[in-house]
């Protein structure tokens, strides 16, 4: 079952914010003549299909004061779908952070996602550590399954207007991986959207407790790089993942099954890549 790790479902004004941005759309490769289409479940559900892809993984955000609304939300879509999972969300200024996580779990949801920079926090602040630890005890004293999917993007505060330190770099993401073994991170656009390599190299480094994802990520690196991360990570620390609406499935897996052919994946270990890592993570079969 192919599966694919990261895509998003956004509004239409979202999708003419970035749009606007061409130099940022430029640089990272966005397919924005066919995005405006890509906005609801049905185009999804499309694009999937003509692929050959069997399911994806939706991965949300909110600022504190939506998180349960956003959740509750894509945990009814991914209810009445056949092939749409989905991750929730977590903010470290939501109140009760323990509760949401036992909501979380009796749903059946592993996946959290956090983007630092859009949601507004910073990876290393004092309540996001917080926040961490309450999904780690989650995880180790109740029988938790939680794993986290970290955006990135190296340059967000230049084009966003956020604040640098919540950017998610690789050294706050390499340390959060470090300190906190009991937790799966997953490290989107495998590892550094637009981050110097070297950064990438230095930072995340492989271990058992982290997975890259390859969404964007060969738009940016050049093929040497990608090939290279997945080299050093192994099959089993690589997830397929899109970005769509960004990205299409079917070119993607194109062009990552290349990249894999590149770096000595068998057949087995891309199959690894293409699905069965996330559905462990996941917990399906």
């Amino acid at each position: 079952m192919i599966i694919d790790g990261h895509i998003h479902l956004f509004s239409d004004a979202v999708i003419e914010n970035v749009i606007r941005k061409k130099n940022m759309a430029d640089m990272l490769g966005f397919q924005t003549a066919p995005v405006r289409r890509r906005t609801g479940t049905k185009s999804l559900e499309q694009d999937l299909g003509a692929a050959g892809v069997a399911a994806c993984q939706l991965l949300p955000t909110a600022k504190a004061s939506g998180v349960r609304q956003v959740n509750d939300r894509c945990m009814k879509m991914a209810g009445e779908s056949d092939f749409l999972y989905t991750a929730a969300t977590l903010h470290p200024d939501l109140p009760a952070i323990s509760q949401e996580l036992h909501r979380l779990k009796c749903h059946g949801i592993n996946g959290i996602k956090l983007c630092s920079f859009s949601q507004g926090f910073a990876l290393d602040a004092m309540n996001t550590r917080l926040m961490l630890d309450a999904i780690r005890h989650e995880n180790a004293h109740h029988h938790g399954s939680f794993f986290i999917i970290l955006d990135t993007f190296f340059q967000a505060d230049a084009y966003f207007g956020t604040p640098p330190e919540n950017n998610p770099t690789p050294d706050r993401m390499g340390a959060l991986v470090a300190d906190y073994p009991e937790i799966v991170f997953v490290a989107a656009h495998m590892g550094g959207l637009t981050a110097p390599f070297e950064l990438i190299c230095d930072h995340l480094v492989p271990a058992d407790n982290l997975y890259l994802d390859t969404s964007n990520a060969a738009h940016t690196l050049d093929e040497t790089q990608f090939v290279q991360l997945l080299q050093s990570h192994g099959p089993d620390h690589i997830i397929f993942g899109t970005d769509w609406p960004w990205f299409d499935q079917a070119s993607e897996m194109v062009l990552v099954e290349r990249l894999m052919d590149e770096a000595g994946f068998s057949e087995d270990e891309q199959s690894a890549v293409f699905g069965k890592n996330l559905a462990s993570l996941l917990g399906i079969g």
